[in-house]
């Protein structure tokens, strides 16, 4: 029989400390197609955050990279494209700490140089040559001439080629502000690529290149697709009969296309029933690969329909697909291993992010053997908090003739209940970006509070992924206004429902996440009881002063882009939250890293000045050492620690 304890003091499984020491985090994965080995950079807590390199064969899982070497590369700051496998079995990676180039044999675990970076050198996102083994390609990143303050002007992206045997580098593209995705055809006669320009991210407009490879130089560059501000290309990639497949948002959703270069020819794969769903993803980090080749006709690939994933099989051949009725409902990557099978990492509503194989039978049924598990123990179903897709029209702020997505978490304990005359306090998680997106995959954070009593809503609000362009472009020009009324519409909608507790309600983002946090605090003061920002922006004219390359200039499309630019500097002081800590009314706490290179620290230290400047609750606690995210087993255990104090204190 559960105990009746009111909501937020139940006693949960998820401590802190279990999520800070008994779980990792997944990232990249490679492929020795030979002998079918899988191996995966993981994030460990416990080893200070290093990024090990896991061997999975034989049902066992095993670290084969040295422990004085962790394989995270750092290209425009946010990482992704850190190792790749070469057809004798070597994997090619780049070290966190010093950016210089290894070569991991995998059977020794020996790690040999192959390239020294200079001092503010750094590269990534590689591509090894399918027949000659000296070469590859890759992208550059030079910081040599950036200071903090010039690091969004005075570093310059090239795309290179490194000859690992003679150690000799050749730049092959050069003079746009970002490059991603270099590839050879699988014959290595030709290299594809995507490049775009300031002020475009990834997902607003990039532009696909290929051209003929000549051993450390190209020629005959030839555009392929894409344009500034019009079409994002994602994820372009050879099949094993020399066609470029790529993703390409023309028609509002991320669609797959085929470029032949003997013909010169684009054709569209279109399949009848996903017109409306998205094959690419925001590509925040380096090297994404949701979707992979089985062989010349065959397609394992993700859909994305309103920020949740299915995994089907195509047959290129003849247009069609079937669902593979995987349990996943978020894919980050997908890697082949045979003409049978492939790696994926997904998630599950019902378990943590998971390696698993899947192998494809006669009949085309999907058979799955899990690998790895980012997290070491189980959480039981019965306390596991299923997510539920909502939606509630938008009813503040400059856009209210649309909707506004969110997935709630119901509290859950088999343990314990609550006063049936009682509402849970409800916790508002606001995903960073803001172009990113929150899915209904478990969350072992969001779980942590259902268990203990809380409602929790992930808001997919205007400008979030995974719904289209058209959705995306809806916030340029009104960050900081549309989100921050998405959040409150949001709540009205739970609160009407009788979900809720309309006053004991927090909010809680990293990034912009954390920016929305602060905006919502003081905008709709009598909404929130509480907030937690995790490296939040408080400064919007500090932030552009010393902002990183990647996302410098993608303020002005963000916030800017309907203001009359005599209006520029009034708008800046009006969007950021640290003018107005005097009409916040809810406690506030400010998580943040002092190497942050995204949001500096100093951006938390000056909403705390501002806030106590104004007799206002607000406390900082700053992790030494940790950037934008924490990775070190003490920042995980002390945030989470601190978080659920907070909600306890403000909310209960």
């Amino acid at each position: 029989m559960p105990r009746t304890v009111p909501y937020g003091h139940w006693t949960s499984p998820l401590t802190a400390e279990r999520l800070a020491k008994d779980s990792i985090t997944l990232h990249e994965l490679a492929v020795d197609e030979w002998d079918e080995t899988i191996y995966s950079i993981e994030c460990h807590p416990t080893e200070d955050g290093r990024y090990a390199i896991v061997r999975h064969a034989g049902g066992q899982s095993q670290d084969v990279l040295p422990k004085n070497l962790s394989a995270h590369g750092t290209v425009q700051e946010l990482g992704g494209g850190s190792m790749a496998m070469r057809y004798d079995g070597e994997i090619l990676f780049v070290d966190e700490e010093s950016c210089n180039l290894y070569l991991l044999h995998t059977a020794t675990s020996d790690a040999r140089l192959v390239r020294s970076a200079e001092e503010g050198i750094r590269y990534a996102d590689f591509c090894n040559h399918p027949t000659n083994i000296e070469w590859t390609i890759a992208i550059k990143e030079d910081h040599r001439e950036a200071t903090p303050e010039t690091q969004a002007t005075h570093v310059h992206n090239t795309l290179v080629a490194i000859n690992v045997e003679s150690g000799t580098e050749f730049t092959i593209a050069q003079g746009d502000d970002f490059y991603s995705h270099p590839k050879f055809d699988p014959t290595g006669q030709y290299v594809s690529w995507i490049q775009w320009s300031h002020p475009n991210m990834p997902w607003t407009g990039t532009v696909l290149h290929y051209a003929q490879w000549n051993d450390g130089s190209l020629s005959n560059v030839t555009r392929i697709a894409g344009k500034s501000m019009e079409e994002s290309i994602a994820q372009p990639k050879w099949s094993p009969d020399g066609r470029l497949c790529y993703a390409s948002d023309r028609t509002g959703f991320w669609q797959l296309y085929f470029f032949d270069p003997k013909d010169k020819t684009e054709r569209s794969l279109s399949l009848e029933g996903l017109e409306n769903a998205d094959f690419g993803t925001d590509e925040w980090e380096l090297g994404s690969s949701t979707y992979i080749f089985l062989d010349a006709k065959t397609i394992v690939a993700t859909t994305i329909t309103h920020a949740t994933a299915k995994v089907i099989l195509i047959d290129t051949g003849i247009s069609d697909f079937q669902d593979l009725e995987l349990p996943y409902v978020s894919v980050y990557e997908i890697r082949r291993v045979s003409p049978t099978s492939f790696a994926i990492v997904g998630t599950r509503a019902t378990s943590p992010e998971e390696l698993a194989l899947v192998s494809i039978t006669a009949d085309s049924k999907a058979e799955l053997t899990v690998l790895t598990s980012t997290a070491t123990f189980e959480l039981p179903s019965e306390y596991v908090s299923i997510a539920k897709e909502l939606k509630a029209p938008q009813k503040y702020g400059p856009l209210t003739d649309g909707h506004v997505h969110m997935f709630y978490f119901p509290p859950r304990n088999p343990e314990f209940q609550a006063d049936e005359k009682s509402l849970p306090p409800l916790l508002v998680y606001v995903h960073g970006g803001p172009n990113g997106s929150t899915t209904p995959a478990l969350d072992l954070e969001i779980q942590s509070w259902t268990t203990r009593g809380f409602a929790v809503c992930a808001v997919n609000y205007t400008g979030s992924t995974g719904f289209g362009r058209e959705y995306r472009e809806r916030l340029s020009g009104y960050w900081g206004l549309v989100d921050v009324a998405d959040a409150v519409s949001a709540v009205e909608y739970l609160v009407s429902e009788g979900l809720v507790d309309k006053t004991r309600v927090g909010i809680y983002g990293g990034s912009a996440g954390g920016y929305l946090t602060l905006r919502a605090l003081h905008m709709y003061p009598e909404v929130w009881a509480a907030g937690i920002s995790s490296y939040g922006i408080s400064d919007m004219r500090a932030l552009q002063a010393d902002s990183y390359k990647f996302e410098s200039q993608d303020v002005d499309r963000l916030l800017l882009s309907k203001t009359d630019p005599a209006d520029r500097e009034l708008e800046l002081t009006k969007r950021s939250p640290c003018n107005f800590a005097e009409q916040i009314k809810g406690a506030l706490l400010l998580l943040q890293g002092t190497t942050d290179m995204v949001v500096p620290v100093a951006q938390a230290r000056m909403m705390a000045d501002a806030m106590r400047t104004h007799g206002r609750v607000a406390e900082v606690v700053e992790f030494e050492g940790e950037g934008h995210g924490w990775v070190g087993q003490n920042a995980i255990y002390e945030s989470l620690t601190r978080k659920e104090e907070w909600w306890k204190k403000h909310l209960t």
